[in-house]
């Protein structure tokens, strides 16, 4: 099968399913993966939390706010702060954590050092706020950080340490759960029938403490619903995959999933096939029919599979065919505007309120817009003047066949020839259906082959009757 846009086929290459995602996992992992990323990334901050360097402000004079103890040069950094930078981690709503922060003087005389924080619903000090504390050389202070959370979230803030010769941000961040969604690596729609609308429903699952904001994107021919959403902690919700291809053959696709900053990827996979469906003719053949009559002849759309197809009888062979027949038209509806603009405008300049032009031109431009509206919906079923097919769509049960009726109704003694177009779910291309007729005059036969006159006088009239059979088909 040759593959279409938005089609790949599974063996091209010998690389199969994996070389599609091969460049999409780069930036976004398998849900499994990401489930076990987050897991890591969490575990790799603490681990890297104590190489954080200290955020060290400008020197600030205290001579005025406290006695200055130390007479090192200013350019040493003599207090240290452990850890420097706080993290709370897998903590329960409204429950109260604590953790410590040591202050080392690493200088030969005492330092002093005043604790300070903002004021916090989360975050408190164990101690008083903006409180000086004498720290010894060689003795470490502990301070202590209380954190109580209103809910699972992420939260932040900071501790302020200020000597005579430098002030310290020691940053609070606490860590919430991240937003897991429970998907599956690979959903497969195995073989589905072309132009038909198959889905699959998952049901997704948040297996963390906390709601999360979701955001669901994939590629033609495959489709999601909802495609953005909100689940609560320990919640579920239904999402609908569909899969709908105009062409057979092997499609690959990707399921994207974004809940924030994090971003997981389900490979699609689906193979588009025909169904044992067609007509019992492609040809109809009307006996002769006399004119301003009517004859008609019936045929079967035969489904001799276990899917319900729907069909509908085409003007047209191809979709391509269709839409360039409504740009040709809606080509016809714009200079036709732009003129009755230009007529409308000579019209009006005559009068004084110029706000009456403007309105009709709206009204002009709507109606305008209106009808090209109603050309790009209109889907271009068959329709002539002397075949008519009934019905002209509906839907076959599985196993089971539709009845067609065309009808012709001639208006001149002439042969006439048309084609419609079936166009079938669970079939590639529209099956074509030829139609042929031939329009009958009335027959008449006069009652006598010979009309003898007899002698006729000159100059005076003479009148005999003839008369006529017709045969006109009733």
């Amino acid at each position: 099968m040759s593959s279409v846009a938005g089609q790949i086929p599974a063996a091209q290459g010998g690389k199969g399913l994996a070389a599609f995602f091969t460049d999409s996992v780069r930036t976004s992992l398998l849900p499994s993966k990401s489930l076990w990323e987050k897991f890591f990334n969490t575990k790799k901050k603490a681990s890297i939390a104590e190489n954080i360097p200290p955020r060290t402000g400008p020197f600030l004079d205290m001579s005025k706010t406290g006695p200055k103890l130390s007479s090192v040069p200013p350019k040493q950094n003599l207090l240290q702060i452990c850890p420097p930078e706080v993290v709370f981690r897998g903590f329960v709503a409204h429950e109260v954590s604590e953790m410590v922060v040591s202050l080392v003087n690493k200088d030969k005389l005492p330092e002093v050092v005043r604790i300070s924080m903002e004021s916090s619903p989360y975050f408190q000090l164990a101690c008083s706020n903006n409180a000086y504390r004498v720290v010894m050389p060689g003795v470490p202070a502990h301070v202590r950080i209380r954190f109580t959370p209103g809910k699972g979230k992420d939260y932040s803030h900071k501790l302020i340490c200020t000597t005579a010769r430098e002030r310290i941000v020691v940053p609070i961040q606490a860590i919430g759960a991240p937003a897991i969604l429970e998907f599956p690596d690979q959903l497969d729609f195995s073989e589905c029938p072309v132009k038909h609308s198959s889905q699959k429903t998952l049901l997704v699952r948040n297996v963390s403490k906390r709601a999360a904001r979701y955001q669901l994107s994939t590629q033609s021919p495959f489709s999601v619903v909802p495609a953005t959403g909100t689940v609560g902690a320990v919640d579920t919700v239904q999402v609908t995959v569909g899969f709908h291809a105009l062409m057979t053959g092997d499609y690959l696709g990707s399921l994207c999933c974004k809940t924030g900053e994090e971003s997981s990827l389900t490979e699609l996979h689906a193979e588009a096939v025909e169904l044992n469906i067609g007509l019992s003719t492609n040809f109809v053949a009307v006996q002769t029919t006399f004119i301003s009559m009517s004859n008609h002849k019936t045929m079967f759309i035969e489904n001799r599979s276990n899917v319900t197809a729907h069909f509908q009888w085409k003007a047209f062979p191809t979709e391509e065919g269709e839409n360039r027949e409504k740009r040709r038209q809606c080509r016809f509806l714009r200079p036709w505007s732009e003129k009755s603009q230009e007529n409308l405008t000579e019209e009006e300049t005559s009068e004084s309120e110029m706000g009456s032009c403007e309105d009709h031109t709206a009204r002009l431009s709507n109606k305008v817009l209106e009808e090209i509206a109603k050309v790009q919906q209109d889907p271009m079923l068959f329709s002539d003047d002397i075949f008519f097919i009934e019905p002209v769509e509906g839907e076959i049960g599985p196993n089971s066949s539709a009845e067609i009726k065309v009808t012709f109704k001639p208006t001149e003694a002439l042969e006439y020839r048309s084609v419609a177009y079936c166009n079938i779910s669970g079939c590639e291309s529209r099956l074509p259906l030829c139609l042929r007729g031939h329009g009958k005059g009335p027959l008449v036969e006069l009652n006598c082959c010979t009309l003898n006159l007899g002698n006729v006088s000159v100059n005076t009239p003479h009148v005999r009757e003839v008369s006529s059979r017709t045969w006109d088909g009733s």
